[in-house]
């Protein structure tokens, strides 16, 4: 019996021996694998465990008017939750004296759908503050946003465990209005605040401003760790901005534009007015527009600024452009006489005629813009030639965007070189072919009436004028401010012209391309001009989007701006 114990007892012993290296090798292993593979992401799970990290918002800036009248504001709201640790009071006394403040009113209702009564709304208001307050996290989130009437009435309830933060909403409190200048603030894929379209977007770091952060430590429970380490980021608030944007005009302009486009049944519709000596935006308006505070409601085609947004082909308030290039270069003056204005041309396969298939032979320089002849736009063309026609084009800044302050500006990309085509030459002298911004068209425009300076458009109010530089020489701009102003003085049309102002301008008719040909039914109409003309103090471009009126921009387009003219005199 004692030998057996003796044997059992050695077996034991070698076991233990044998197994111990064993045992140690199997330690080492997994002592490797938690402390050299698992170590940084349980180093990282066990700083998130018991480090806390709150977010201090950031103040977006203030947007104004130029004269300091708000477009878009800060309202300051409270974000309420509950610290678990220090409540005192049962879910049922919290969820019954938060209800009632924090329930909203019923939805309206649909036709023939059931009808939400406010019992149902208190009812779904408790079921989901019982949610949250019965979570097992110590912090909860309730609600964000509350106003601070909502703040004062949760305050009285004096419930122990329920604290605010602060939080910032934008918002616009003209609703609508400058909607395509201003953009809106939505939410990025992280969930934090950003700026699209518009100024917003464009300006959207500046306004924004840089969140804090405030680092602690807690304990096991959530509770913080007063003698922890703590570190404190203060929020710097973003940056406000001053537009050159009029507020009054704004709003009466945008008001005519809607009455504009009913009258003349046009799909679309846009009004710019520009300062003509220091480019600055007094007016920019566009319809279809949105909602800046419910944007998410409205189609997303109408986020973009089509001002600066949409290509279009301008037509024949395209030609004085070209037509000024010509007088600079020399190879035409006021008199030259257009020897091919006997009818079409033929170039190719294509043929060009006259808007209206009149042809005046022996046309003066004057008579082509009066009469909006598309042959004698062809003559002014061929003799600046290709290589000047592309040069005239780089120069007015066709060929890049304006650099103003709006997110979504494009340009296109113009046609050069073995490229551009006698028909191109052609058909582009009289704005067909040729595709580019609102924006554009108006800054390159207002050079004729900036004595030849070409000055970048801005909505930005600032010390400094914006960036400008030659184009034309003064003595050219008066050549082609007297020829535009013989445009408006023999239209045979009743536009209702204020007495003793004197006006430059042009009228378009631009047909719309569709799957590479022309509809001849859909065209975009416009006017553009300035005054007074000599020495202008804005001027101004209007496009409507297919109007059913009348197709022809003389008797759409021209009118509005006409009356929109007699209101900024007033």
């Amino acid at each position: 019996m004692i030998h057996d114990d003796q044997k059992l007892t050695r077996f034991r012993l070698k076991l233990i021996t044998n197994l111990s290296p064993l045992l140690f090798i199997a330690i080492l292993i997994r002592l490797f694998y938690w402390q050299v593979i698992k170590g940084p992401q349980l180093s990282i799970q066990a700083s998130r465990q018991h480090s806390s990290v709150s977010v201090l918002q950031a103040r977006r800036g203030n947007i104004y008017d130029t004269n300091g009248e708000l477009l878009a504001g800060i309202k300051n709201l409270y974000h309420l939750y509950i610290y678990k640790p220090q409540m005192k009071d049962s879910t049922e006394k919290i969820v019954d004296m938060l209800a009632p403040i924090l329930v909203e009113d019923p939805p309206p209702a649909s036709p023939g759908a059931e009808i939400i009564t406010p019992e149902q709304m208190l009812q779904e208001t408790k079921d989901f503050l019982t949610g949250r307050v019965t979570l097992s996290s110590n912090w909860i989130s309730i609600k964000h946003y509350l106003t601070p009437e909502q703040k004062e009435l949760i305050d009285n309830q004096e419930l122990e465990g329920l604290d605010f933060e602060p939080e910032y909403l934008r918002y616009y409190p003209e609703s609508s209005l400058s909607a395509h200048i201003l953009g809106f603030v939505g939410k990025d894929l992280a969930g934090q605040e950003q700026g699209y379209f518009g100024i917003e977007g464009f300006f959207d770091r500046q306004l924004k401003g840089r969140s804090g952060k405030v680092r602690g430590e807690q304990d096991a429970y959530g509770n913080p760790i007063l003698i922890g380490n703590y570190q404190l980021l203060q929020s710097q608030n973003g940056d406000s901005l001053k537009l050159t944007i009029d507020k009054p005009k704004q709003f009466l302009i945008e008001n005519l534009l809607i009455e504009g486009m009913a009258r003349y049944g046009a799909r679309s519709g846009t009004v710019t007015v520009m300062e003509t000596s220091t480019g600055k935006i007094r007016v920019m308006a566009s319809f279809p527009n949105y909602d800046l505070g419910n944007y998410p409601d409205y189609n997303k085609d109408w986020y973009k600024n089509p001002v600066v947004a949409s290509l279009f082909e301008p037509g024949s308030v395209f030609k004085p452009i070209i037509m000024a290039s010509a007088l600079e270069k020399g190879v035409i003056n006021q008199d030259s006489t257009c020897d091919i204005c006997t009818g079409p041309i033929e170039i190719g396969q294509f043929s060009i005629k006259t808007w209206d298939e009149v042809y005046h032979p022996d046309s003066n320089m004057t008579d082509i813009l009066v009469n909006s002849d598309n042959i004698g736009m062809v003559y002014v063309s061929r003799k600046l030639g290709s290589e000047n026609f592309l040069k005239t084009l780089d120069n007015f800044g066709f060929n890049a965007i304006t650099g103003i302050e709006l997110q979504e500006e494009v340009t296109s990309k113009l046609k050069t070189g073995s490229s551009f085509r006698e028909i191109d030459l052609a058909t582009n002298a009289f704005g067909q072919g040729i595709a580019i911004t609102r924006i554009q068209l108006l800054t390159a425009f207002n050079a004729l009436a900036n004595k030849g300076l070409l000055v970048q458009p801005t909505l930005i109010e600032k010390e400094d004028q914006p960036p400008s530089r030659k184009v034309l020489e003064e003595n050219t701009t008066k050549q082609i401010t007297q020829m535009l102003m013989e445009v408006v003085n023999q239209s045979k049309l009743n536009w209702k012209r204020p007495q003793g102002l004197s006006i430059a301008g042009k009228t378009g008719t631009a047909q719309i391309p569709v799957d590479g040909k022309y509809d001849q039914n859909k065209t975009i109409a416009s006017f553009i001009g300035y005054f007074p003309a000599y020495n202008p103090k804005y001027t101004m471009l209007v496009t409507l989007t297919e109007p059913t009126a009348s197709p022809w921009g003389s008797e759409t387009a021209a009118p509005l701006w006409f009356k929109i003219l007699n209101q900024l005199l007033l």
